[in-house]
């Protein structure tokens, strides 16, 4: 892998590699939501069906990045890496069923808590808590395929390029959850990764800083099951 600090596109790596670990921390963290809340914990389930819904935009906003402009510019370059680079695009039609399952179980959540019943322990908390694993396993297969190829494509795009990927790679995540980034903070694996996304946040962003890291941690309360019931 070359230096980030000299190659923009190995510095471009290390971006995307960044947004995946917010893409595996937020349905690790609607996993562990739905499975308390199939079990009768308390659960913030407001919070949960914010985190769901904005789980689904992000990656389905992640992934038209990828279709429309990500991989047609890989394949330009790499043209040996066709048939991998479709592959993975392929992979998004497969996760589309998941995340239309999980989105059906939103919808359910919804329901049944606007009709004032009790939504912890029920078949339908249950259906969506298998609905996000099925979410996270396909997800969790499909970016480890995913940073296998292009690990060492990323790295030879030309810089003219890379701000014409890092447009639709901000444009198309960050504003569906930014508060979700922040979840980086917990890991330092990625440190690296986030405080180069961070960089390129347009300046009223940045100075939402405090407030996005305290709406993160009251998300991450709520659907760990802080001190609130199970909304009825």
């Amino acid at each position: 892998m070359s230096d980030p600090a000299q190659n923009p596109g190995a510095r471009m790596y290390e971006e995307f590699v960044a947004i995946h670990t917010v893409l595996r921390r937020g349905t690790r963290l609607v996993v562990d939501a739905y499975e308390r809340l199939a079990d009768g914990h308390a659960v913030d389930t407001a919070t949960l069906t914010d985190a769901a819904r904005w789980l689904l935009a992000f990656t389905h906003a992640h992934h038209k990045a990828e279709d429309d402009l990500f991989w047609p510019v890989l394949q330009e370059l790499h043209p040996d890496a066709q048939a991998q680079l479709k592959e993975l695009s392929d992979d998004h039609v497969v996760l589309d069923g998941r995340l239309n399952a999980l989105e059906r179980a939103i919808g359910d959540l919804d329901g049944a808590t606007t009709a004032g019943r009790a939504t912890g322990g029920t078949d339908g908390a249950r259906a969506g808590a298998e609905a996000a694993r099925q979410v996270h396993q396909v997800l969790d297969a499909h970016l480890t395929a995913e940073e296998a190829v292009v690990e060492d494509l990323f790295p030879q795009v030309p810089a003219p390029d890379i701000d014409r990927l890092r447009e639709a790679f901000i444009q198309g995540s960050p504003r569906f959850g930014l508060h979700f980034l922040f979840g980086l903070l917990d890991d330092p694996a990625p440190a690296h990764g986030r405080d180069l996304l961070w960089e390129n946040f347009p300046p009223q962003l940045q100075a939402a800083g405090p407030q996005m890291t305290s709406r993160y941690e009251d998300s991450k309360q709520g659907l760990r099951g802080g001190p609130r019931e199970i909304s009825r």
